[in-house]
């Protein structure tokens, strides 16, 4: 069950909300009553000595009809008895209180009730002022609920304001969930975050810098799309015109010829679209793979020993010439698409009785796969171009996809690691050094 920020946080400020005001309001009323008490007693006991400082305790005539009550407006019940226990002074017309108990502050019931008794004893007699205990209540609640009274009414309004707050400061969600939910997946412009709180604008950069992310992989791949498709286009209805030549040959070398050539063409078109769904599984959008430790000189051995019968058939001398033990992070699979690839070139392009050399070095600050090989090289002005995708070498006499190296770069991007087209040993032909970092080790 899923429920709202607004619910959660008002589920966890009412309570607070509660808690201050029980807090609060408990220690109040128990303070007052405490107060009440205290001044209560206090009154009665200067009651009494008022009392006996009166002229003399047989100067004070008994009153019967008195209804007790004080100018304060506090009922106080109060009586007077001689040294023989003879009542002197009577505040009340009732039966009188009775004598007895400990001096100074008491509790007796009388009357049916409970009441606060202050005893003193003098020379000229005993004086007793009494107040009933709920008389103290009445008036302790009274005044309690006067002082917690604004709070029975600030917590309402208080919780009914914190309401309010928190809709006010969720604001700005409501504003970009309707934002976002205008939006049509072809739509991946940024969400304005304009005048949004600091926390909410973190929120909507995230989202903005996915949206970004997102569009760029898309228009990458329509990219790819439609390059794959101009390049198919070519190979396709190549095929379909060898296909036709072949059905017309009446001859027998004819045919042969044709069949030969279509052949060919199948093999190319099959490469290329292999290096199509390469290039596709290792594009940014597709994700990377997860990095294993590797040595990466048995990888290369592997590598050069499936390469070598294609080298022997074009008379090319390949081999391993350095081969340090050492271990990388990688790919396996990428890493042999990677040096395959290279390798794959430079046969390729190079001529017979070429010679091409692998070299796995181990360095101080990093470790170097390097494939060396006596071609022709290529250009300066068209290295850094070799990379593109489809992009081949003017005036090349090989066909090819023009993916290879753009499949070596992206490998070597997931793998961090930085690769160069440099002048070969001796100034012959071309090297391809690729440069793993040490932390990769």
């Amino acid at each position: 069950m899923t429920t709202s920020i607004r619910n959660r946080l008002t589920l966890w400020l009412i309570p607070v909300l509660l808690v201050a005001g029980i807090t609060f309001a408990v220690p109040t009323w128990l303070n007052v009553h405490e107060e009440i008490d205290e001044l209560f007693d206090k009154v009665l006991r200067e009651a009494a000595y008022s009392l006996s400082h009166s002229n003399s305790l047989q100067d004070v005539k008994p009153n019967t009809n008195s209804s007790g009550l004080n100018s304060d407006g506090i009922d106080l019940v109060s009586q007077t008895r001689g040294p023989d226990g003879r009542i002197l002074f009577r505040s009340h017309s009732f039966s009188p209180l009775p004598q007895g108990g400990k001096l100074g502050y008491d509790t007796l019931n009388w009357q049916n009730q409970d009441w606060r008794v202050f005893n003193l004893k003098t020379d000229s007699g005993f004086v007793q002022v009494a107040q009933t205990t709920q008389e103290r209540r009445e008036t302790a609640n009274e005044v309690a609920l006067h002082v917690l009274t604004p709070l029975l009414i600030l917590l309402p309004g208080l919780a009914l304001w914190v309401g309010w707050a928190i809709g006010r400061g969720l604001a700005p969600l409501a504003q970009v969930a309707e934002a976002v939910a205008c939006r049509n997946p072809h739509s991946l412009v940024p969400i304005p975050n304009k005048g949004l709180p600091e926390e909410v604008s973190i929120l909507v950069s995230a989202i903005n810098t996915l949206l970004s992310q997102l569009d760029q992989a898309l228009a990458a791949q329509r990219q790819f799309t439609a390059d794959a498709a101009h390049e198919l286009r070519s190979p396709l209805t190549a095929l379909s015109l060898q296909a036709q030549l072949a059905e017309r040959a009446t001859e027998p070398a004819q045919r042969d010829l044709a069949m030969q050539t279509l052949r060919q063409g199948i093999a190319r078109a099959s490469h290329l679209v292999q290096q199509l769904l390469i290039l596709a599984r290792l594009d940014p959008e597709a994700g990377d793979y997860p990095l294993t430790p590797l040595f990466l000189d048995d990888l290369a051995r592997n590598v050069v020993a499936d390469f070598a019968p294609q080298a022997a058939h074009r008379h090319i001398d390949l081999g391993l010439s350095r081969a340090d033990h050492v271990r990388v992070a990688c790919t396996e699979e990428a890493l042999r698409i990677l040096l395959g690839n290279l390798l794959d070139n430079a046969i390729r392009y190079s001529p017979a009785d070429a010679r091409i050399d692998v070299s796995v070095t181990s360095e101080a600050t990093a470790i170097r796969l390097e494939v060396n090989d006596t071609g022709p090289g290529i250009a300066l002005d068209e290295r850094a171009r070799v990379f593109d995708r489809f992009y081949r070498v003017l005036n090349s006499a090989e066909s090819g996809s023009g993916l290879g190296l753009s499949i070596v770069r992206r490998i070597a991007e997931q793998h961090q690691a930085d690769i160069r087209l440099v002048d070969g040993d001796g100034g012959i032909g071309l090297k391809v050094i690729v440069t793993f970092p040490e932390a990769s080790a």
